[in-house]
């Protein structure tokens, strides 16, 4: 989209981007904090959901410098993307593989004098040895450092050390969140054991060296960032809570039990990732006009060279069309001669901010009709661009976006306006829908209190815990493990873990609402600077309190699309349009057995319609599997020509 039609004024990026950071740093001064609403005399409908005390509290590290911070990772991104990315990609394109792993091993070679001294200092005694005799033997016959003979020829591994290691032995722990220029985010602890890191690293002051050793040591990341930025509603407030809860990780072992169980299954859905790590750039983006807001929406599409049939893909809750998930179907679709489209989740940012005609979403025949409209812009557009390359239409969606591909297919089978006169699709494929959005929310509450379950009142023992399964579940993901095996956590272990992912997508959801339209439940001032307060707030709201203070209020009293509480559930849940979707031969339904989302009605309902369930999974944890996806394609590739 273009800076005119964004009405923002014409510039290059980076002098947006500084602008908007020196009005950051102007105002430092503008702190408030978390006020609260008070539930206890309320008694309308889900009075005893938003009475309910949450007792899980997160122990993420403070922000007291809040407008600060945000100057300086606004900044820290440009620099990523202004410098560090074009310089890792002519890094990328000019040395080979082999020349990259040298320059890496002589980058840890110049560290060790901060790898002698920390070691010395926490007393490791053993560990400095090892670190002088591998510096010794790689500075000579590794040619420096550019080999590593101490380890491949010795087995002598090296012993890392930094002083942030060391001042948190020395007791410094460090409680406020701190995000310098240039160097690593961090905190009161660890912003200043960053410079005496850089201090005792020759490798990290000498002209010219240090770029070269930072390119090769954040370049390979940058990919991973970019997406991060992309599609999170606020990557900064994101990537300050997996920094905390990394810190917290750092130095820890934890006991990993394998409990095979459907919750754990689940969290395998990080597997679902394309296969070929280039496809991502394959795709093009582009966006398109919603004549209802005035917005312009961006969506993801690769077309096949010659005419074919077109999936469009919805992702679930909060899903952000970059995600890998969403590209990995693209990809499935792609690679067996469908084009593929993708658009964000109606929940997501942004959908909610270019294409919503409402101003809190989660109404599913709104959220349904508001994605349909979107999908037939789309569909316009690339008629339009690319006349006869789009045949037969598949619309598919995973999770919750399989929920609304259900409500299209309703609608268009029923004949409603606007459904009537939208693109209709000749395939409507549901992965993993939720039956009742009741019910799949109580079911996302109930993961979320499991802490409540493993130490009841005591609030102090289930915070700890809470803490503790976060950080073990943070390092797992970031170890390497086989496809094949079992997710190392408990059931209620995993139950939390997919809670709190869920948990944050509903704050940023709530934030992001109520910017667009504040109904006043919130107390604490949204801002645009400073956040964090008002996350803490919103943090404490459920799904289900999000459904009787957010959507409720709304869907009576100000779009009156309902009459109460008895009315939104029912027609927010797919029982109630059984009518038209038995009568449409279109529809194909995919479902897991052990779907913890599920209930058993759900299940009997979902097979009375015809679907198909696979043994295991979880809620989509199956998806990265081959048949897993053969058995999805099959269902459509009678669409696709034959070769």
């Amino acid at each position: 989209m273009s800076d005119v039609r964004a009405g923002v004024p014409a510039g290059p990026a980076w002098v947006r981007g500084v602008l908007l950071s020196l009005l950051l740093l102007m105002a430092a001064c503008a702190f408030s904090g978390t006020d609260r609403r008070d539930w206890k005399e309320y008694d309308g409908p889900g009075k005893q959901y938003l009475q309910q005390e949450e007792l899980v509290d997160l122990q993420i590290l403070g922000d007291f410098g809040e407008p600060t911070n945000r100057a300086f990772r606004n900044f820290n991104h440009l620099f990523a993307l202004a410098i560090l990315d074009p310089l890792y990609h002519a890094y990328d394109f000019v040395l080979p593989e082999a020349v990259q792993n040298c320059i890496g091993r002589l980058g840890r070679n110049l560290a060790f004098p901060k790898h002698l001294v920390n070691n010395l200092l926490q007393g490791r005694f053993a560990g400095a040895g090892t670190e002088t005799l591998r510096f010794l033997i790689n500075t000579t016959v590794g040619i420096v450092g550019l080999f590593d003979p101490a380890a491949s020829w010795c087995g002598i591994e090296a012993s890392e050390a930094d002083f942030s290691q060391t001042f948190d032995k020395w007791g410094w722990d460090g409680s406020q969140y701190l995000v310098p220029p240039i160097l690593d985010m961090g905190s009161d602890r660890d912003t200043p054991a960053s410079v005496l890191n850089m201090a005792f690293n020759p490798g990290a002051i000498a002209p010219g060296l240090s770029m070269l050793l930072k390119v090769d040591r954040e370049g390979p990341q940058l990919a991973d960032y970019k997406r991060l930025y992309r599609t999170s509603y606020d990557a900064a407030a994101f990537l300050r809570i997996l920094f905390a809860l990394n810190r917290g990780s750092q130095n820890r072992e934890f006991q990993y039990e394998a409990q095979p169980n459907s919750e754990a299954e689940t969290i395998k859905e990080i597997l679902l990732r394309p296969k070929d790590e280039d496809f991502a750039a394959e795709c093009d983006d582009d966006e398109v006009l919603i004549a209802a807001t005035g917005e312009w929406l961006p969506y993801s599409y690769i077309l096949q060279p010659e005419p074919a049939p077109v999936m469009f893909i919805l992702p679930g809750l909060g899903g952000h069309r970059d995600l890998n998930s969403v590209l990995a179907l693209m990809e499935m679709a792609y690679r067996r001669g469908f084009s593929a489209v993708a658009i964000s989740s109606a929940v997501c940012f942004e959908f909610m901010e270019a294409a919503a005609t409402v101003g809190v979403p989660g109404y599913g025949p709104c959220d349904a009709s508001d994605t349909h409209a979107a999908l037939d812009a789309i569909y316009k557009q690339l008629q339009e661009g690319y006349p006869g390359r789009l045949t037969k239409k598949v619309l598919l969606g995973l999770s919750l976006g399989g929920y609304h591909a259900l409500l299209i297919a309703a609608a268009v089978e029923g004949g409603q306006a606007p459904a009537k006169d939208l693109v209709a699709f000749d395939r409507y494929v549901a992965v993993s829908p939720p039956v009742s959005l009741k019910t799949s929310s109580a079911q996302l509450d109930e993961c979320f209190h499991a802490p409540g379950r493993i130490a009841p009142g005591d609030q102090a023992a289930q915070s700890a815990w809470a803490n503790e399964t976060a950080m073990k579940a943070l390092k797992l993901i970031e170890e390497s493990q086989k496809p094949e095996d079992p997710v190392p956590l408990t059931a209620e272990e995993a139950r939390f873990v997919i809670g709190m992912y869920y948990r944050l997508q509903l704050m940023f959801i709530i934030h992001c609402s109520q910017r667009r339209h504040d109904m006043g439940v919130l107390q604490t001032d949204l801002g645009s600077i400073i956040r964090g307060p008002s996350y803490e707030e919103i943090f404490d709201y459920s799904f289900m309190d999000y459904l009787h203070a957010f959507v409720l209020p709304y869907y009576t009293t100000q779009k009156v699309l309902v009459s109460g509480e008895d009315e939104l559930i029912r027609k927010s849940s797919l029982t109630n349009y059984e009518r038209q979707l038995r009568r449409n031969q279109k529809i194909r339904l995919f479902a897991n057995e052990d779907d913890f989302l599920l209930v058993d009605a759900d299940h009997a309902w979902l097979k009375k319609l015809g679907a198909h369930f696979f043994p295991d999974g979880g809620h989509t944890g199956n998806l990265w599997k081959s048949e897993v996806q053969d058995k999805i394609m099959e269902s459509v590739q009678d669409l696709a020509p034959r070769k």
